[in-house]
């Protein structure tokens, strides 16, 4: 081998990537747009800003190029982690689930006392829907219906797993709190199915994004105890 070549193939490689050109198995974007990449925290940096668009100008009126834009990509820089715009919506409210289930369904599982259980749940779910950093979240809520069907499908399965959980804690709980009653009032009592309990409290919840302002009244701290009263005070009442 001459004398020199390994220093001769680093700098062709060096003058071929500064232009751009591609070589199989190895890098082909320009020196400049591999170092921003590089810079990206690759696939969620790009969910959030997509998931911010979408929430802010709406998932029609947002285009590939106008995340590439926000994030100082190319918009092949863009496609080489995301095939289409259907796939970042999709990967969006996959990832909203996930919070959920990490933030919400995990942490109640926990908890031994059934009562306290759903006090959590409420307490949990909403401050998911009011962090600022979980705009997936209100994306999900409703942006859904642009999804392909097979992909819909997927995130309704999961959406209905979610409502399942918290009708099945609802009983739990009316089932609790019939215990403690005496047969007089239980048979006044209220028969709320808790089928529709849970549909109430979830579209209660996750309705909180639409009118809720950060500098008015109604803080998250203030929100919980009150939305709790509100169910306990209503469905078990």
């Amino acid at each position: 081998m001459p004398v020199g070549w390994d220093a001769r193939v680093a700098e062709v490689f060096t003058s071929i990537k500064r232009v751009g050109i591609g070589i199989p198995g190895h890098e082909c974007l320009p020196c400049h747009a591999m170092t921003r990449e590089t810079l990206v925290d690759s696939r969620q940096e790009i969910l959030r800003t997509a998931a911010r668009l979408f929430q802010q100008r709406g998932y029609d009126a947002t285009s590939m190029n106008d995340v590439a834009a926000a994030l100082k990509l190319s918009k092949g820089g863009l496609y080489h982690h995301f095939h289409s715009k259907d796939e970042i919506l999709f990967e969006i409210m996959n990832h909203a689930m996930d919070i959920t289930q990490e933030r919400v369904i995990n942490p109640v599982r926990g908890i031994a006392h059934v009562e306290e259980r759903l006090r959590a749940l409420i307490r949990l779910h909403i401050e998911v829907v009011l962090s600022p950093r979980d705009r997936e979240i209100t994306v999900m809520l409703h942006e859904n219906h642009p999804l392909p069907p097979a992909l819909r499908k997927r995130i309704n399965s999961r959406k209905k797993d979610y409502v399942h959980f918290v009708e099945n804690l609802i009983a739990d709980v009316q089932k609790a709190e019939g215990q403690k009653e005496t047969q007089r009032t239980r048979q006044t009592a209220s028969k709320v199915s808790p089928r529709a309990a849970a549909f109430a409290l979830l579209g209660m919840i996750n309705w909180i994004y639409q009118w809720h302002k950060p500098e008015g009244d109604l803080q998250t701290q203030n929100l919980i105890p009150q939305f709790t009263d509100l169910v306990f005070g209503g469905i078990f009442a």
